[in-house]
C-alpha cells in the first residue's frame, strides 16, 4: 500500500484513452486520474474535475459495474425523482443517485439506510475486518437529529458487545484501542457509529452493508474500526489538527497497522458545521 493508502493510487497511466479497469482493491478506476503539470510533477485530478459522462454510463450501486462515484454527468434523464435525506437532496433514477454541484450533477452513493431493490451477488462484496468493537456506550458533545439516531443504535450495540466481551477475553483486549479511537474522534469533532461483534459487515466501493436475518442488504453508516485495504476513486485528502486523513463522502479514514498489516480504518463521520468546512458539494 502506497503513501496515500491506496493499492494503486499512483500507478495508472496518463493516457488520453478513457479505459476503465479495476485496481488491486477491486475498485473501478478511470485512467486519467493523474496528470503531469508544467513542472513535470504528477498531480491527482479529482473525479469531479475529469471529463463529463452520460447519465447512462454509471452502474447501479448494488452491481459490480463501474459506479463512477464523484464523476459529473452532462444531464439527468427526464424521469428522475428527488429524495431528501437528512436535509440533503438526492436525484434518483434507475438505481443511481446524483447530487447537484457547480451547475452539474455528480454520481453519488445511496443515502444510509437504503435497502437494496434487487438481489445482490454476495461474491462481489467483501467481508470486512474490524480493528476493534465498542463495548462501552459513550456520549458525544454534539447533538443533532441524525446523531440522535446513531446514538440510540450505539447504545443497543454497546450493550450487546459488552455481553460478548464478558464471554470472550480475547475480544476485550481491543477495548483500549476502541477508547483511543473514540478519544481521537471526539478531539476532531467526529461521530462514531458502532458495529456488532461477530456480525458480518460488507463493503464495496465506499459503501458499507449489513444483512438482516431475512437475507436483505441495507446500506449503513460506516462503522468505527472497520478496516479496508483501498479507497474508492473519489476520496479526498484532508488535514485536521495538522494530520492527514482521508475522506469519502462524510466518512473519515486514517492509516493504521493491524496485526502487522496496513489498512485504512474508519475513524468516524463529519456532520453539521464541521462537515460544511470540507464538503465539496456545499
Amino acid at each position: 500500500m502506497s503513501r496515500d493508502g491506496l493499492s494503486a493510487s499512483g500507478s495508472s497511466s496518463s493516457s488520453s484513452s478513457k479505459e476503465t479497469f479495476k485496481d488491486q482493491g477491486g475498485n473501478y478506476r478511470y485512467n486519467d486520474d493523474m496528470r503531469v503539470d508544467n513542472d513535470h510533477n504528477l498531480t491527482r485530478v479529482a473525479p469531479r474535475n475529469r471529463d463529463m459522462m452520460g447519465w447512462d454510463k454509471p452502474g447501479n450501486f448494488w452491481s459490480d459495474a463501474p459506479h463512477y462515484y464523484g464523476y459529473r454527468v452532462h444531464s439527468l434523464p427526464s424521469s428522475w425523482r428527488r429524495i431528501s435525506h437528512w436535509g440533503v437532496d438526492y436525484y434518483y433514477y434507475n438505481g443511481i443517485y446524483y447530487r447537484s454541484w457547480g451547475g452539474t450533477y455528480v454520481v453519488c452513493r445511496p443515502p444510509f439506510g437504503t435497502p437494496l431493490e434487487h438481489a445482490i451477488d454476495r461474491a462481489i462484496l467483501r467481508t470486512i475486518r474490524f480493528a476493534y468493537y465498542v463495548d462501552t456506550y459513550r456520549t458525544f458533545s454534539r447533538t443533532f437529529d441524525y446523531y440522535n439516531v446513531i446514538a440510540r443504535q450505539n447504545l443497543i450495540i454497546a450493550q450487546q458487545n459488552a455481553r460478548i466481551a464478558q464471554q470472550n477475553a480475547a475480544y476485550a483486549l481491543n477495548s483500549n484501542r476502541a477508547l483511543t479511537a473514540y478519544e481521537l474522534a471526539e478531539k476532531l469533532g467526529l461521530v462514531q457509529s458502532y458495529a456488532y461483534a461477530y456480525s458480518d459487515y460488507y463493503y464495496m466501493d465506499g459503501v458499507f452493508y449489513t444483512i438482516s436475518a431475512s437475507g436483505n442488504y441495507t446500506t449503513i453508516v460506516p462503522p468505527a474500526g472497520a478496516l479496508v485495504t483501498s479507497l474508492p476513486d473519489d476520496y479526498e485528502v484532508i488535514v485536521m489538527n495538522g494530520i492527514e486523513y482521508y475522506m469519502v463522502d462524510n466518512t473519515v479514514y486514517r492509516t493504521t497497522l493491524f496485526e502487522g498489516q496496513p489498512y485504512l480504518e474508519v475513524l468516524g463521520q463529519m456532520y453539521g458545521s464541521l462537515y460544511s468546512q470540507y464538503n465539496i458539494y456545499r
